[in-house]
């Protein structure tokens, strides 16, 4: 699923540079990442019982990574980027694929859909393991948890320069990464807010 994933992004990419009328860019990426997962219950007799205390994790990391910025006319450009995020025991692989309209000559406003690999979940195992066994339903975190994710994000960007970008990006999640016997009361999906700077070759 990964692989095909992976080389789905790579296929848009060529296509995409082979499609392109205007010069195609290349850039480094990085910032401040604060990622948030929420643990949510569809009962309420869960919730007296204390579920919700267990119900969110806020971290604070930061991100790096590569982008490309295709641009298809003047105003509208594609943004596609290849990202690594970490904050404490949470950390992410983000693909990215960002449309960028510029409403003003050097801001732009963007959006698009994200994919997001977990490379390490050990907040969000840590959690599962308390609520479940409130639950009742113990199991193998490692089995319960989806490691890829699909996103959509929302942002903005400024062109300080003509190869330097002050950039900021809400994302949120679409799918629910739980998948474990109390999937029909819990679950759990996760947000992120970047905020950082790109510099463009």
């Amino acid at each position: 699923m990964k692989k095909l994933l992976f080389l789905s992004f790579i296929a848009f990419l060529a296509f995409s540079t082979t499609q392109a009328q205007e010069p195609i860019r290349f850039g480094v990426t990085g910032g401040l990442l604060n990622t948030n997962v929420d643990f949510k219950t569809g009962n309420s007799l869960l919730n007296l019982v204390g579920v919700e205390n267990y119900g969110n994790i806020n971290n604070t990391g930061f991100y790096v990574g590569a982008l490309l910025d295709i641009a298809a006319t003047d105003k509208f450009h594609v943004q596609p980027e290849l990202t690594y995020g970490k904050s404490e025991d949470l950390s992410f692989v983000y693909l990215p694929i960002m449309a960028k309209y510029y409403v003003a000559p050097k801001f732009h406003i963007q959006a698009g859909p994200q994919l997001n690999f977990s490379s390490n979940l050990d907040d969000i195992k840590n959690t599962i393991r308390d609520a479940e066994e409130l639950l009742g339903t113990n199991g193998d975190v490692d089995d319960v948890l989806r490691t890829v994710g699909v996103d959509l994000g929302v942002g903005a960007g400024f062109d300080v320069t003509e190869n330097f970008t002050i950039q900021a990006r809400y994302s949120f999640e679409l799918t629910d990464r739980y998948n474990g016997p109390a999937g029909g009361v819990l679950d759990i999906k996760g947000s992120a807010l970047q905020v950082g700077v790109a510099f463009m070759f």
